[in-house]
């Protein structure tokens, strides 16, 4: 799309690198606007040709009816659950992502939460810096772990963030069995993986991650019902939304000691509250949906969503459209 006839503006909403900001100002055919704060959003998002943000900023149908000159949405996230696609689809505005940029850095918090839930690294780190309190201190019986060695590994999902915990998984002598039907077999080959069904994976795995977007086909693919074949020693992990577990169901797993724990990065309602039950349990660790903060996966989401908004207006080119052609379509395990 190119509009080299009048300046494109862009509204910038959510934080980017200096370098992409600097990318896109010193085109002369774009102007390009930080919004501070709400009356610069106000002020410019009526006239605005593109938007670039983050999960922070909801694409709905309010703002839509404010910006009657967008053609153009990128998220610098591999995420989008913060858009409603349907609707930018129904005034036909182009939605592009950045799932490439933060892969490394999802993959390894998700092995952070591995190493640190079966070893009890968090957890004993918290006991002793409470050793001024008799209940507390050091007492190493309560940390034995297990080994990761031997142990199966069901991964579900082998996109870019699964392949990289698979790499992660092989590495520390782990048998790993994957489930994700749309996958291509060359990357199974490529990294000697076979296919396994969606509940074989459940009834071997030992330590079972997520890796799948947030859609309606995937919202409850954990659940009560699942719980039933589980293994006792099954550690659940989840980097990816928290819409693909159902919280109250893994919690009433984690009480009655169906599995052996859980690692989760993500929840149904962020911020995680003081009243969730999850805060009260000791065989979970918790953080705070960070597996796309580290400084390198920052500079890579901005540097390529500045790339694609340049590549859109100068050749009007699209890379890593949304929604996903595969939608991790209607599945039999979703049955909550």
């Amino acid at each position: 799309m190119n509009t080299n006839s009048q300046s494109i503006k862009v509204l910038v909403t959510d934080k980017i690198s200096n370098q992409a900001f600097y990318t896109l100002k010193t085109d002369h055919r774009f102007s390009v606007i930080r919004s501070d704060d709400q009356t610069v959003f106000l002020e410019n998002i009526i006239d605005s040709d593109a938007l670039i943000i983050r999960s922070k900023t909801q694409i709905n149908s309010k703002l839509l009816e404010q910006a009657r000159n967008l053609k153009l949405i990128i998220t610098c996230t591999s995420g989008f659950d913060h858009i409603d696609l349907k609707l930018t689809q129904e005034k036909d505005i182009t939605v592009m992502y950045t799932p490439d940029a933060n892969a490394q850095s999802a993959a390894e918090l998700t092995w952070g939460l591995v190493i640190d839930i079966n070893r009890k690294i968090s957890r004993a780190d918290y006991y002793l810096r409470k050793m001024n309190n008799p209940t507390f201190g050091w007492k190493r019986n309560l940390f034995s772990g297990r080994e990761l060695q031997g142990l199966n590994y069901g991964l579900v999902g082998l996109g870019r963030i699964g392949q990289k915990v698979a790499r992660f998984a092989q590495a520390f002598g782990m048998n790993v069995i994957v489930f994700d039907p749309y996958q291509q077999d060359s990357v199974f080959t490529r990294l000697n993986l076979q296919r396994s069904s969606y509940e074989e994976v459940l009834k071997q795995s030992q330590i079972l991650s997520f890796h799948v977007p947030s859609t309606s086909e995937t919202k409850n693919m954990l659940n009560r019902s699942h719980f039933e074949y589980t293994n006792p020693d099954l550690i659940v992990i989840n980097t990816s939304r928290g819409t693909v577990i159902n919280e109250e169901d893994l919690i009433m797993a984690l009480e009655n000691k169906l599995i052996a724990g859980a690692a989760l990065d993500v929840y149904q309602k962020e911020p995680l509250t003081h009243e969730s039950k999850l805060l009260k349990l000791d065989n979970v660790v918790l953080t705070q949906h960070m597996g796309a903060m580290t400084e390198q996966a920052f500079e890579k989401a901005s540097n390529e969503a500045a790339r694609l908004c340049l590549q859109y207006f100068n050749f009007n080119k699209t890379e890593n459209t949304l929604p996903l052609v595969n939608n991790w379509g209607s599945l039999t395990f979703n049955d909550a």
